[in-house]
């Protein structure tokens, strides 16, 4: 940056335009900013905020978060600041928002594009593209409605714009990261066109003091205040970033410095503190080792414990074992004694079977000798036939003592009798008849498988005749009903009847002529007697006393005869039942023999089973009460219960003595305890050692955390040497830094005041007005010189920390200089507290210190900053750039001109805001005004933004060209017309 505008050898660097769409109020505005101008409209308008919108570019931010330090917007009718929101929503309050600034540089014309970025809260991207601004204008703004204001152009946004602008250059770059943007920002690398593309302000060095120097100055060019903090700011940063080294930054954290010390002192006392209390730890010392050598019994108890949980684990288990043994034997002794008696029982029931079946035995044998002589009587006769002809002989004697007893029945009787010989006589007859024809036979006729059947159900059935020899279809239907008879062992079954097998025999007619005949002898004996009777009435009684014992006999042989079948059969039965039953009482006398053999057994068994269980039960209860006498120590010593034991004392030794010779040494352990806790707590109150957790304070804490703290004490008391000996370096440390901290402090109070020399030095010929001699002052805090003063008193040298005196005036210090709360780092900023100006007229012989005018002020100002910028820019650097000016009204209109001058000589435009009651000179001396409040368009992109300003200035040339200062949309004015 140099003093000649535009010479040959420099790097021209300029902002030529700026516009903003749906921004700050306006719908489209666009104005250049290449040279001075005064911006005309009514009040509250946004005039002020077109120009600011400029630190948005220039400062290589991407969000609005912490707005007021990063731009500094303010609200000067409000006497503050805007917030974070309200800055945000003022430049960007939709998404048709865009903020473009055309700018040169010696890679030639760039647009840089500003945008919503909706990818976080109160952020905003940036678009740069090597095109001028005519080339984007029908992006954003369409000029060519009837009325020449222009409309908004239809779906803009950012995403159709990137495609645009991408197609338009292939070095269009999308950069949102802050240190890329300073990059590109603040590039000097001015033989590289690549890498100074997108730069507009050229650093000599782009560390980050730079930087923060940079944007303090760029925030003064917008606020050039003769009574603003920001002159002194700028100066204490522009002296920070003036400094060769970064090791050589002015920032001294007081607070780090003084609780340094505070550190180091209460070390030096807590250490005293300890060395006092060596003799009573050698006390705790000896005490412990007595402790540690009973220390032993507590986990011998907690083996004791474990011990006597597992012995009482085992004797439950044994317990258990023993009680399921002694309950099996006496199950096993109930089981045979019920085997006992069950074999006794049955023992006893085959008995009476054996005796039924004697009886029954005997009884048949009765039957079948009683049964086979009646039968041998008849002869061959069957077993029915004699049963039908017992009927008869009894029906025949029944009627006979009827007789007898009765004149009427005998008549009667005698009338039967008659009947009964003729019957007897006719049956004769067809006895002898049959006996004719017993040739043809059943029995003769048929096969034995036919017959045999028949003669089971009935012998008469095959002994029938039929006179003559049957014809085949009587033979067929005879043999198909003998086939339906199943044979079986004993006979044959008829469906669920079975029937005995009977012998074939011959009928012996002579036998039933021989019975037929005494049947009627017999009658003939009984008409006799009935007639007899009659004439002898005393022979009655005794005929029918003989009558009666006849039909007794006669019942009695057919009782006979109807026992006689199941005699044979019963008597086998009865026989084999009782054969069986002594088999089976033999097996079960066995059977009892051995079970008593077992029984004996079995009681031996219960009683040994009864003895062991006895003794069990016994050291059962011995060992509850051992367990019992466990939780009564742990009672007491309530820490047992956390030690544990490296293996459980074996079962065998856990015993009462066993547990009593332990319970002495817990006692003795304890008596050493409460010693050694004693010792402990007392080092605990005099701050020795912390017991964060109260451990130590409880009243019975663990061995762990005795043992824990004796070997922190331990280690403390062995370690004092060293830890003295740390301490001593510590301090030597500490003051190497108090002493470069002196030499900090010293150093860039020189640094200050070499600064100022070297300012007032370069000011040396600069006239201004009427003044002829210009000095600036740089003011520090008077606290700050008296601290200088202070810590060049002092002696940092040595491993003795510095006198409580010099820490007491430092915090002094502090109170004074920092006040109650907020951070105590002493920065270049905070001792810098202002900048003044001495004056000097012409033919005046010494400085004067009062104030000038405002316009004088803020020309001195612009000189300071303009010297302050050169420190800060790349050298050789042209800067043709905006200037704001708030302060115009103020300024003496026969210094315009020379204010104007000396802004176009440095590489300033100076831009104000004024309204139209702004003097016409004024607006003449500039040259150059922008009407900003004409113009309204009915197509805007938002309702409540409808204003519009595009197309150039108007103004004065003064002589030069119009092509010097004219927009490039003007050119079509300029061209000759035909007349």
């Amino acid at each position: 940056m140099s003093d000649s505008q535009g010479s040959p050898g420099n790097f021209n660097f300029g902002i030529r335009r700026l516009v903003l769409v749906d921004s700050a109020g306006f719908c489209y505005v666009e104005i250049p900013v290449d040279n001075h101008g005064l911006i005309l409209g009514p009040g509250n308008l946004g005039k002020s905020s077109l120009l600011n919108s400029l630190r948005l570019f220039l400062l290589p931010e991407n969000n609005f978060k912490n707005s007021r330090k990063k731009f500094a917007f303010r609200n000067a009718s409000a006497g503050s600041f805007y917030t974070n929101e309200e800055s945000y929503q003022h430049y960007f309050p939709s998404q048709f928002s865009f903020l473009i600034m055309e700018a040169e540089n010696p890679a030639g014309v760039h647009c840089q594009i500003l945008y919503r970025d909706s990818a976080s809260q109160l952020s905003y991207g940036r678009a740069f593209v090597p095109v001028g601004y005519d080339q984007l204008r029908p992006l954003f703004w369409d000029g060519n409605d009837e009325d020449g204001i222009g409309q908004a152009v239809p779906e803009l946004s950012f995403s159709r714009l990137s495609e645009k602008l991408k197609k338009l250059s292939k070095e269009t770059r999308l950069v949102n990261d802050p240190a890329k943007l300073k990059q590109m920002l603040y590039s000097s690398e001015l033989m590289n066109a690549d890498a100074v593309r997108y730069s507009v302000l050229p650093l000599g060095e782009s560390d980050e003091r730079r930087v923060q120097s940079l944007r303090t100055l760029i925030l003064l060019l917008f606020e050039m205040k003769a009574d603003d903090q920001a002159m002194s700011n700028a100066v204490a940063s522009i002296i920070e970033a003036d400094k060769k080294f970064a090791d050589d930054a002015f920032d001294f954290n007081i607070d780090d410095f003084l609780n340094r010390h505070d550190q180091l002192k209460q070390q030096q006392t807590q250490l005293t503190r300890i060395e006092k209390e060596r003799s009573r730890f050698e006390k705790l010392q000896k005490d412990y080792q007595a402790y540690q050598t009973l220390l032993r019994s507590q986990h011998d108890f907690a083996a004791f414990r474990d011990g006597v949980s597992h012995a009482l684990q085992d004797i439950g288990a044994r317990r258990k074992a023993a009680v399921e043994a002694f309950n099996e034997q006496n199950e096993t002794l109930r089981h045979v004694l019920q085997a006992l008696k069950k074999l006794e029982q049955d023992a006893s029931g085959l008995k009476g079977e054996i005796r039924s079946a004697d009886r029954r035995i005997k009884q048949a044998e009765q039957n079948q000798k009683d049964g086979d002589l009646l039968v041998s009587q008849y002869g061959e006769m069957t077993l029915q036939e004699i049963e039908e002809i017992q009927k008869e002989e009894l029906d025949s004697k029944k009627g006979h003592l009827a007789a007898l007893k009765s004149a009427a029945q005998a008549e009667i009787r005698l009338e039967q009798i008659q009947k009964k010989k003729q019957e007897l006589e006719r049956k004769l007859e067809s006895l002898k008849e049959r006996e004719s024809k017993q040739h043809w036979q059943l029995q003769n006729q048929l096969d034995e498988a036919t017959a045999a059947p028949l003669r089971a159900v009935d012998p008469r059935l095959v002994m029938a005749s039929p006179g003559q020899d049957l014809d085949a279809d009587s033979k067929a239907a005879i043999e198909a009903f003998a086939r339906l008879f199943v044979p079986t062992d004993k006979g044959f079954d008829w469906f669920d009847a079975e029937y005995q097998a009977q012998p074939a025999r011959q009928t012996d007619f002579a036998e039933q002529r021989r019975h037929i005949e005494g049947e009627l002898h017999g009658l003939e004996k009984e008409r006799a007697e009935l007639a007899d009777t009659a004439n002898r009435e005393h022979d009655r009684p005794r005929l029918i006393e003989r009558t009666d014992k006849e039909i007794r006999a006669i019942e009695k042989d057919l009782e006979t005869l109807q026992r006689f079948p199941a005699a044979a059969t019963t008597l086998r039965d009865a026989t084999d039942e009782k054969q069986a039953a002594e088999e089976q009482l033999a097996k079960l006398e066995e059977q009892a023999r051995l079970e008593q053999e077992k029984q004996d057994a079995v009681q031996q068994k219960a009683a040994k089973a009864r003895s062991e269980k006895e003794r069990i039960e016994e050291r059962e209860r011995e060992l509850a009460g051992l367990s019992r006498s466990v939780g009564m120590v742990e009672h007491r010593f309530p820490h047992l219960k956390a030690v544990e034991a490296e293996q459980p004392l074996d079962i065998e030794q856990v015993s009462v003595a066993a547990f009593d010779d332990l319970q002495t040494q817990l006692d003795d352990l304890e008596e050493r305890r409460r010693s050694i806790l004693d010792h402990l707590r007392q080092f605990v109150y005099l701050g020795i050692h912390e017991d964060t957790e109260g451990e130590l304070q409880k009243d019975s804490p663990a061995s762990s955390a005795i043992r824990e703290t004796f070997k922190g004490l331990s280690d403390l008391f062995a370690g004092m040497a060293e830890r003295w000996n740390v301490l001593e370096q510590q301090v030597g440390i500490h003051n190497e830094t108090v002493a470069s901290y002196r030499q900090a402090l010293k150093s860039n109070h020189e640094h200050i005041a070499r600064f100022e020399a070297q300012l007032n030095r370069e000011l040396e010929g600069v006239r201004i007005n009427d003044l002829v001699e210009i000095r600036v002052d740089i003011h520090t805090d008077p606290k700050f010189r008296n601290l200088v003063e202070e810590a060049n008193n002092i002696d940092p040298y040595g491993n003795q920390l510095q006198s409580d005196a010099f820490y007491d005036r430092l915090r002094v210090f502090v109170a004074d200089f920092f006040g109650e709360g907020g951070s105590k780092r002493l920065t270049m900023d905070k001792v810098i507290t202002g900048i003044s100006y001495r004056t000097r007229k012409e033919n005046a012989t010494s400085l004067d210190k009062k104030g000038q005018s405002t316009s004088t002020t803020a020309l001195i100002n612009l000189e300071l900053v303009y010297r302050l910028l050169k420190r800060v820019l790349y050298p050789g650097v042209q800067l043709s750039f905006p200037m704001v000016l708030d302060e115009l009204a103020s300024v003496d209109i026969s210094q315009m001109p020379s204010l104007l001058e000396r802004l176009r000589n440095q590489g300033f435009n100076l831009f104000s805001a004024a309204t139209h009651s702004a003097s016409a000179e004024v607006i003449y001396l500039i040259g150059r005004h922008l009407e900003v409040g004409q113009m309204r368009t009915a197509k805007p992109y938002s309702p409540q933004r409808t204003l519009v300003f595009w197309g150039g200035a108007e103004g004065f040339t003064n002589g030069e060209a119009m092509s010097h200062w004219a927009d490039q949309t003007q050119a079509s004015l300029m061209e000759p017309v035909d007349e």
